[in-house]
This record gives structure tokens, sequence and C-alpha cells, in this order.
């Protein structure tokens, strides 16, 4: 059996294999109909039902959320942005609030290594992409950006499942 922290650290949350199962499938797809998952893993649907709402109240599950296509919405830039920042101290969760706030970041981590940050960005033409790389570059935090526009994707991070080999004694 596999414990997991939840938001509050203590370790009350016993994740087993049945639940490694669901979440592989939740990952999947989870606007699946209950009746149809449950069916699917061998099990009752009110089973089913108590077992994902207590990965949802312990914060395994945090959210579910549509895949959206933001290349055929225009959105044809993508770019990794690194970023150097003056001070030591990204601690700090405010220091890039600003930059973490833009609609055009999909991601910002704060990294090891020649960089201090790295921001993923999208946007709709190379104009765009100047002017949030610019709304960037004013952040008082900021030292200096290096961009990197990229050409192919190769794996999106919504194929991203570790559990997709998980299974069930069920199945």
């Amino acid at each position: 059996m596999l414990s997991n922290h939840n938001a509050g650290g203590d370790m009350k949350n016993k994740v087993d294999s049945i639940d490694l199962v669901i979440l592989r499938e939740l990952r999947d797809d989870c606007k699946r109909p209950m009746r149809e998952l449950a069916q699917k893993l061998r099990m009752h649907p009110n089973t089913l039902l108590q077992r994902i709402k207590r990965l949802e109240k312990s914060k395994i599950v945090r959210r579910y959320h549509a895949d959206i296509d933001y290349k055929a919405l225009g959105f044809d830039m993508h770019a990794i942005v690194m970023i150097k920042i003056r001070k030591s101290g990204l601690e700090d969760e405010g220091l890039l609030k600003n930059v973490a706030a833009m609609p055009e970041v999909q991601s910002l981590y704060a990294v090891t290594g020649g960089a201090d940050c790295i921001a993923v960005v999208k946007a709709k033409s190379r104009d765009d992409l100047v002017r949030v790389l610019r709304a960037i570059q004013v952040n008082d935090s900021v030292l200096r950006t290096t961009s990197y526009l990229v050409l192919v994707t190769y794996k999106e991070s919504y194929e991203f499942n570790p559990l997709s080999n998980v299974t069930s004694p069920k199945e």
C-alpha cells in the first residue's frame, strides 16, 4: 500500500492499487460516465464514487479540466523562456507573481542550473511573443531572459500518465 501526503502534510491518505487504477482511468478520460467506469473496473458505482470523493477530498485529485488545442485558436508561437533573476530568493513566492499572472504564461518553474526560472509561453504571433517577453523583462526582479522557440512538440504534458501501466487485482 502506498502512502501519500495530503495538503496538511500528515499521512492519513492510503492509496491502494484500486485507487491507482481509478486515477489512471480518470487521467485518461475524466468525463467517462461513472457507470461505464465502474463496469470497466468491475466495481459498484457507489463504491467507485466514494473512492473518487475520498481522492478529491485528500487533494490527490486536485481538479478536472479540458485539454484545449490552443494552436487551433491561433496561438502559434510556443516559447521556453529562461529567466535569470537579479537577486537570490526564489523562496519569495511573490518574486515573479506578475509574470505568473500573465495569461500567455502557461507554466513558471523555479529551477537549478544556468537560469533561475523557466516560463513556458504561448502567443498568437511573433509580435505578441515580443510583447510578452518585454513584459517579463520589465519586471524589477528579472536580470535577463533567453528564449527558445519550440519548433516541434513530441509530447505534451497532458500525455504524461505514469499510472498507465498500473493494474488492479481485478484486471
